[in-house]
């Protein structure tokens, strides 16, 4: 088995794991996929209405769950200090060429995650909740309970191309997935850790208080 080492581009690191032994090592195609999803990350800040995206981190693992591909996920990271929610995408999603399918499946994690700061922040606020601390593990929620109003926050292309949990938008990565089970282990990626803090810059906060503005009026 060969070692992943973390590799970090603003933003974006790969985190440590382990790859199957190939004759064709997908090492250098997965730091070039890091440095190609930092990128888009940054695009989609460019053109969103706040400058902070989530952190992104790249598993070098296949994930699966009942036979269907699992293209990313909102989830706590773990940090040296702690655990805090970013956004998780597996190899494929990484490895994937194409920009507008990648850009998609960011856009619409990055919203789930707008969702839970939402939720720190006007709880916090209210005094519903302490610090930055969310627990969402007797919740039940589900995909679309998890929704923002995209023209909130991102770009007008980004919010007019949004997409859905199984979109045909990111068929080119679940192609990307396909002969890969050679250089990448296939897992399933498991339950998300769904209590963890939550680092929210000062301009979304800024942008969540004035949103809760602009609805109490």
């Amino acid at each position: 088995m060969e070692t992943v080492l973390p590799t970090r581009y603003g933003g974006v690191w790969l985190a440590g794991g382990r790859l199957p032994i190939s004759a064709h090592p997908p090492l250098a195609r997965l730091v070039k996929g890091v440095e190609r999803v930092a990128s888009i990350r940054a695009e989609i800040a460019h053109a969103a209405k706040v400058a902070t995206m989530p952190a992104v981190e790249v598993v070098p693992y296949i994930w699966t769950s009942e036979r269907v591909l699992i293209c990313g996920r909102v989830t706590a990271l773990r940090q040296s200090d702690g655990a805090y929610f970013g956004v998780q995408i597996p190899a494929p999603t990484a490895l994937c060429t194409d920009h507008a399918a990648v850009r998609a499946l960011l856009v619409h994690e990055f919203a789930h995650w707008f969702y839970l700061a939402t939720r720190v922040v006007n709880g916090s606020e209210a005094g519903e909740k302490e610090g930055g601390i969310l627990d969402l593990r007797n919740e039940g929620l589900t995909e679309s309970d998890t929704q923002i109003n995209v023209q909130d926050w991102f770009g007008e292309e980004d919010a007019r191309r949004f997409i859905q949990h199984g979109d045909s938008a990111t068929r080119s990565i679940s192609s990307q997935a396909a002969g890969l089970e050679e250089q990448f282990y296939v897992v399933s990626p498991g339950l998300g850790d769904t209590v963890g803090d939550i680092d929210i810059s000062d301009d979304v906060k800024a942008h969540i208080r004035h949103l809760r503005t602009q609805r109490s009026h």
